[in-house]
């Protein structure tokens, strides 16, 4: 996802909105650019500003280095000091960098909760091109693994059996999709989650069913679930293919929930009775017998008998 955007400075910058990375600066007007307009083929872009100038940008098959553009831009930064070497001028220009970071910080702290929440960061967007290329590696496993079982249908004894894939760790694909939730931080977890394509939400759903089924990872299979329904309601309700297996999982959640719940109160009720009858045996004491003695030096061996007989020669 790519779009310009026009400001007061007289620039035109282009954007990769999935990485928050500024892609171009194009500098030519003199003023405020205050329109802009994208052709639908996407081959150029115009633009109309303060200065009575409409630019016409035309799209090249130039090869565009995000890390060339930074430095490039940090040199304009510096060329902008004073010619004469004026120390102060770069001074003041770092100075007044770390002050807006600083602002940035302070203005994310004092965020809202509710804002906070559903904010995209660059590692949440990581964390969902991999969950992406999870889902893409186990779709081909799957037909990879179909291909192989047909060809050797009919083969009796002699059928082969197949290698495990080492892009997916050896693992059968849901298995695979679970180690990739896993390996994800729990605070990304749902941000993760809200960049998939609608596409990729129907196969994930498609791998937390099998999971469900097979009782693998039901607190984490829940947890994503309940929150992809919660979040696109509206999209999976009016997709006519999603029907079946929202029944599907909403019933597997039910019984694998119920199950889980059922699990933690028996062992809750385990601990309760472990505990209870600890704290009883804490209160008996044992009371020795006075009328009852036992040598407790008997059948010890060679020291009770050597001391026994010392005992008779006195």
């Amino acid at each position: 996802h790519n779009f310009f955007t026009s400001s007061k400075d007289g620039t035109i910058r282009y954007w990769d909105a999935d990485r928050f990375e500024q892609v171009l600066l194009l500098n030519g007007h003199r003023s405020e650019v205050n329109c802009l307009a994208v052709a639908k083929s996407g081959a150029y872009v115009l633009s109309g500003a303060m200065d009575r100038q409409v630019r016409v940008w035309e799209r090249t098959r130039d090869m565009v280095f995000l890390e060339e553009e930074k430095e490039r831009a940090l040199e304009e930064l510096f060329d902008k000091v004073d010619s004469r070497g004026d120390e102060l001028g770069t001074e003041r220009i770092m100075r007044r960098q770390r002050e807006e970071e600083a602002q940035e910080e302070d203005d994310d702290e004092n965020e809202p909760q509710s804002l906070e929440a559903v904010k995209r960061s660059v590692l949440s967007i990581s964390a969902g091109d991999r969950i992406m290329e999870a889902l893409e590696r186990a779709d081909q496993e799957m037909k990879e693994a179909a291909a192989f079982r047909k060809c050797q249908e009919g083969l009796g004894t002699g059928a082969k059996k197949r290698t495990p894939n080492p892009f997916i760790l050896g693992m059968e694909p849901p298995m695979y999709i679970l180690w990739v939730l896993r390996s994800i931080k729990c605070a990304e977890l749902e941000q993760s989650l809200l960049v998939l394509p609608l596409n990729y939400m129907e196969r994930l759903i498609y791998y937390l069913i099998i999971l469900l089924r097979n009782g693998n990872g039901i607190e984490l299979c829940g947890r994503c679930a309940i929150f992809l329904v919660k979040t696109h309601q509206q999209q999976l309700v009016g997709h006519n293919k999603m029907s079946v297996p929202l029944g599907e999982l909403r019933r597997l959640l039910k019984q694998r929930l119920a199950e889980v719940r059922d699990t933690v109160g028996y062992n809750l009720a385990a601990i309760r009775m472990v505990q209870k009858l600890s704290t009883e045996h804490k209160n008996r004491y044992h009371v020795p017998d006075d009328g009852f003695q036992k040598d407790v030096f008997k059948g010890l061996g060679l020291g009770s008998e050597l001391a026994e007989t010392l005992q008779r020669k006195k």
